[in-house]
């Protein structure tokens, strides 16, 4: 795992080291093992290195033979081993035993096809010297961010947006539309970030820079709902499922560092603690003061079940509220998920210990995990959907708007008198038009999947661990279960009116029974709590009106309204964003 920075300049202007270094200082958290640069007169690689394979030879950037091709790369492959055996047949020459450099000799056979042969989390850039041309690519799911900027004479791309406003020259400008989504969703969708001229490259895609022509992102894999395994019995899914959980688990114990595994309680966390070896790994967990919110008895009671080493940390109210602006600034972009805060408790805790850890990260998008979805089959099945309900116009909505006006905490009505921008739900519209499911309430997982799931909880999850140089990897997130489960029918997913049936049948032969009928409770806070006591000033500092009325950001008459309804979910966006603005755009 590491973090990863480049530029091209298009006017043939020699790339800078100490602007390079600049760009990868700010990425120090994301490999503290070491760092590591190229420059070849306008083109500039940089890495900062979490040493997890090959600890004494791994270094990047990393060159193929002849040092035509280098690669700066985050990320884990997990079939390098077979792939690196069938590069050696064709005569290729390694001189380290990374991932890395199988990718880069495996692109020297394939090609821009290479990316469909990776099996793994991945972020990578190549730069091909023959073909002067630069590709950058991501994994099918999200896992690992790349973001890319275009000003100037220059193209530059990062792990992190912090590493490209650390370059002097770019202007840190507000993207208006980006910022009424954020009020909607929570988060930025991609392709678009907070800032104006800052890109998220997509899951499953790549993109080629040339002829200093920065050209459209390709998508190089989709997740396809169009079949459905309807000819397998209900035993047959689970024993197909669990099989192929057990191989997504075995194959990301690979590493030369020690491993642990988030353990909350839950199914998700629960099933992956289920599916590693006795004594491979510790589970680490942690706790709060307020027993509502403290789940780590049932994480305990899976631990003993399982016979694994646990570690357990309940933190004091004190513990937490003085890393609490620590946590929220560390988001380079606004994210209004409370859950950032455990997130990032839980990796710092963690990350005393190992330098990788398994989570249950996309299961329920997958397998049907929010109680939203029991919404969508009810109405369905009912025909109630089709039902005009007065001042209820949500049920009668298409799923694809249904599906995040439900959760939305502002109308966009109100977003509009926020941001002083109309909404647009474009992205919304872009992911409808290319689902391929037979079965409409599958498009509810399509669209948690691309958006729900790759632009808030992995960017959360990635952001919280790797500030505390942690390594997360998640099994739910292996290509081959994922493309199961959308052959899977939702009714196999549904069942006796409860989420993730097939995977509570799976955890009955698995984990203790008291574990497999708990409510799903999310990694929460007692938010409105926080925000009305121990979190009181700290909120009025951040609200305080006159404060953004000087920014000239929002409009403060709604802002005004919004405090005096003190909604905890619309006083958290605000809370985040103004922290945000605090610290990343002035």
């Amino acid at each position: 795992m590491c973090g990863i920075c480049g530029v091209i300049d298009f006017d043939q202007n020699l790339v800078l080291e100490e602007e390079l270094r600049c760009m990868n200082g700010t990425l120090i958290h994301r490999g503290p093992d070491g760092e590591g640069y190229f420059i070849l007169k306008n083109v500039g690689l940089a890495n900062r290195r979490l040493s997890v394979i090959d600890l004494k030879f791994g270094s990047q950037p990393i060159h193929n033979e002849d040092k035509s091709l280098w690669i700066t790369f985050n990320g884990e492959i997990y079939n390098f081993q077979k792939t690196r055996v069938s590069l050696q047949k064709k005569n290729h020459r390694f001189y380290t035993k990374t991932d890395t450099e199988c990718i880069l000799h495996l692109y020297e056979e394939e090609g821009a096809n290479f990316v469909k042969k990776l099996d793994g989390m991945f972020a990578l850039a190549i730069w091909d010297e023959k073909k002067k041309e630069l590709l950058l690519a991501r994994d099918p799911m999200g896992k690992k961010p790349l973001y890319w900027a275009l000003f100037g004479s220059k193209f530059v791309f990062a792990s992190e947006p912090k590493a490209i406003l650390a370059l002097p020259d770019f202007k840190r400008v507000i993207d208006r539309g980006s910022l009424s989504k954020y009020f909607f969703y929570g988060y930025v969708p991609s392709p678009n970030t907070i800032f104006k001229g800052i890109n998220r490259l997509s899951a499953g895609s790549f993109m080629r820079v040339r002829k200093n022509v920065a050209e459209e992102e390709k998508k190089y894999w989709e997740i396809d709902y169009s079949g459905k395994f309807d000819d397998l019995s209900n035993e047959e899914r689970k024993d197909q499922v669990k099989s192929l959980l057990k191989k997504a688990v075995e194959k990301r114990l690979v590493a030369d560092v020690p491993i642990g595994v988030f353990l909350s309680g839950g199914i998700d966390s629960s099933l992956v603690a289920a599916f590693i070896p006795p004594k491979k790994v510790e589970a680490f967990t942690i706790g709060f003061e307020d027993s509502f919110f403290d789940e780590s008895v049932y994480a305990k009671m899976v631990a003993d079940h399982l016979g694994i080493k646990q570690n357990i940390k309940i933190f004091k109210n004190s513990e937490v509220f003085d890393l609490f602006p620590e946590a929220l600034e560390l988001m380079d972009e606004p994210m209004a998920d409370p859950s950032i805060l455990p997130t990032y408790l839980l990796s710092a805790f963690t990350g005393q210990r190992v330098k990788v850890a398994l989570s249950g990260d996309g299961g329920d998008e997958s397998f049907a995990g929010y109680p939203k979805y029991l919404a969508h089959f009810f109405l369905h099945k009912t025909g109630l959907e089709k039902v005009p309900f007065p001042h209820v116009a949500n049920f009668s909505s298409p799923l694809y708007l249904r599906n995040q006006l439900w959760i939305s905490s502002l109308s966009a009505k109100e977003i509009g008198r926020i941001t002083g921008v109309n909404l647009r739900f474009d992205e919304l519209v872009k992911y409808h038009r290319i689902f391929n499911g037979k079965d409409i309430l599958d498009e509810a997982f399509f669209l948690d999947q691309k958006m729900t799931l790759a632009d808030q909880n992995l960017v959360k999850v990635d952001r919280a661990s790797m500030a505390n140089s942690l390594e997360v990897r998640c099994p739910f997130l292996d290509k081959a279960l994922v493309e199961f489960s959308a052959k899977l029918p939702f009714k196999s997913k549904i069942g006796r009116f409860k989420t993730k049936y097939l995977l509570r049948e799976i955890a009955k032969d698995v984990l203790p029974k008291e574990i497999i009928n708990l409510p799903k409770k999310g990694f929460g806070i007692p938010l409105k709590k926080w925000l009305d006591c121990e979190l009181k000033d700290f909120k009025n500092h951040y609200l305080s009106i006159e404060k953004i009325n000087n920014e000239n950001l929002l409009n403060t008459q709604a802002v005004q309204g919004i405090i005096n309804d003190n909604n905890p979910d619309n006083i958290w966006k605000l809370l985040v964003f103004e922290v945000w603005v605090e610290k990343w755009l002035k």
